[in-house]
């Protein structure tokens, strides 16, 4: 279960990054646009996901 949960968190790092990566794409493109909210939607989805997952590995049900 801890492998599993130290993949999910990984995968979450790496949406997080490429989520600020297109935002800044998008931003350098078409300046202040709306789609930017996309992203920026994902990454705090993201950020959400990262924060549960480190308190689920604190727990010693999921250890």
């Amino acid at each position: 279960m801890q492998l599993t949960l130290m993949i999910m968190l990984a995968v979450a790092m790496f949406v997080l990054f490429f989520c600020g990566y297109f935002a800044g794409v998008i931003k350098e493109k078409y300046g202040k646009n709306w789609l930017q909210a996309v992203p920026i939607t994902v990454a705090i989805l993201m950020f959400n996901i990262i924060w549960i997952l480190t308190e689920l590995a604190k727990s010693s049900r999921f250890q």
